[in-house]
C-alpha cells in the first residue's frame, strides 16, 4: 500500500537550490530539527511536490512553501523542541542544503505506524531460552546475529518478536521454522545483496579497497559489517596513539566511500571507524583502537573534495562534507596532510 501523501507548509523560508528555483518535483527531502544548541530530529520526506510559493505573512522577505509529500512515520517519540529551528535538505541522499524555515506546519501530526512486514526464521535449532520464549506467548526481545560461512559475526538486528506459529522446517530433520508477524524495521535492500554475499563467502577482507566495486547501498551495508555491535567496542580496545596512517583517496566519491576508506586507513582492510559525521566524531573520542593524537595522510584528496563539494552536513557552517571531516579531525588534534 503506497504511503499517504500529506500537505506540509515550510513557513518563513530562506530557500536555496531547487526549493527556491521554481522546480515542482523535488524527490526526497530531509527536515533537520534543531533545539537551541544542536540537531535533535531528522524527518524523511518522500516524493516532495511543491504546490504553492507565497510571501510569508509576517515578513515579505521570507516565503511560505506548501508541498505535498509522504512523511516517513516515526515511533511516536518526536515532540517539537522549544525553541526549534528547521533546516531543509534534498538532492542525492538528501544532503544538499535547500534552506531554512521557522516552522513546518503539519509535520507533527499523528500518523499510523506502517504495516508490519512478516518474517520467517528458517531452520532453527532452538536452545532452552528460545524454547521458553516460544511457549510463554509473550513478546520477546530478539537479537539476530548474521554470520559468515565460517561462523564469524557480520552484523546484527534487534527487535521484539511476535510469534504467529512454529512448524517443522522446510529444511527437514529436527529443525523448525518460526513464523513472525513482524520483522526488522529496515531489512537490507536488494541492491546491498552483492556486499552481503561477499562478506558471507569470504569474511572480513584481507586486502584494501574491496568495497570500491559496490554502489551506495552496498557501501552502506559494508559499513555495518565487521564483528561485534559497535557499542561493544567502546573501551575494549587499547588505543594506539601517535601513529601515521595513510588514506587511499582514489575512490572516495560519496560519503559512504569516505567512511569505508577512513575505516581501512585507521583499522585495516574492512575496518570501521564511523559511518557518518556523528559516529566518526564519537570514535575520535577514543576507546575504539586508535587514539589521539595521530597523523592522517590523505592521498589524492582532491577526489573527495570534488565529489563531495555539494554535500553539506551543517548548513550554518556551510562547509562541504569533505572539508567538515578534515576540520573536525584538526579540531580534535589530528594532523591531516592532504596530498
Amino acid at each position: 500500500m503506497p504511503p499517504t501523501r500529506e500537505l506540509l507548509t515550510f513557513a518563513g523560508c530562506v530557500s536555496a537550490g531547487p526549493l527556491a528555483e521554481g522546480g515542482n518535483r523535488l524527490g526526497g527531502m530531509c527536515v533537520e530539527v534543531w533545539n537551541d544548541e544542536r540537531p535533535v530530529q531528522w524527518w524523511e520526506l518522500a516524493d516532495v511536490v511543491v504546490l504553492v510559493r507565497r510571501p510569508h505573512t509576517a515578513d515579505a522577505s521570507l516565503v511560505d512553501i506548501v508541498v505535498e509529500a509522504a512523511v516517513k512515520p516515526d515511533d511516536g517519540s518526536h515532540t517539537l523542541p522549544r525553541p526549534a529551528r528547521f533546516k531543509l535538505f534534498g538532492g542525492p541522499g538528501a544532503s544538499v542544503p535547500y534552506g531554512t524555515c521557522t516552522s513546518v506546519n503539519g509535520l507533527y501530526a499523528e500518523r499510523p505506524l506502517p504495516a508490519e512486514i512478516p518474517m520467517t526464521l528458517l531452520g532453527c535449532e532452538p536452545a532452552a531460552p528460545m524454547l521458553a520464549a516460544l511457549t510463554d506467548g509473550e513478546d520477546e526481545f530478539l537479537l539476530i546475529g548474521a554470520r559468515d560461512r565460517a561462523g564469524r559475526s557480520m552484523t546484527g538486528y534487534s527487535f521484539y518478536w511476535r510469534v504467529e506459529q512454529t512448524r517443522p522446517s522446510v529444511l527437514g530433520g529436527t529443525l523448525i521454522d518460526v513464523v513472525l508477524s513482524n520483522g526488522v524495521d529496515e531489512p537490507p535492500p536488494p541492491a546491498a545483496r552483492p556486499a552481503w554475499d561477499e562478506w558471507y563467502e569470504g569474511g572480513r577482507p584481507s586486502t584494501p579497497n574491496t568495497w570500491v566495486k559496490h554502489l551506495a547501498e552496498g557501501r552502506k551495508a559494508w559499513l555495518t559489517f565487521g564483528g561485534e555491535p559497535r557499542f561493544a567496542y567502546k573501551g575494549k580496545k587499547t588505543d594506539r596513539t601517535g601513529g601515521t596512517y595513510h588514506l587511499d583517496g582514489r575512490y572516495v566519491t560519496d560519503v559512504e566511500g569516505l567512511h569505508c576508506a577512513m575505516g581501512e586507513a585507521l583499522m585495516g582492510p574492512g575496518g570501521y571507524f564511523g559511518r557518518d559525521w556523528h559516529s566518526f566524531r564519537m570514535y575520535l573520542e577514543g576507546g575504539y583502537g586508535v587514539g589521539l593524537p595521530f597523523t592522517l595522510v590523505w592521498h589524492e584528496s582532491e577526489v573527495a573534495c570534488e565529489a563531495l563539494a555539494d554535500v553539506v552536513h551543517d548548513l550554518e557552517n556551510g562547509l562541504p562534507y569533505f572539508e567538515e571531516i578534515v576540520d573536525l579531525m584538526r579540531r580534535w588534534g589530528v594532523t591531516v596532510v592532504l596530498e
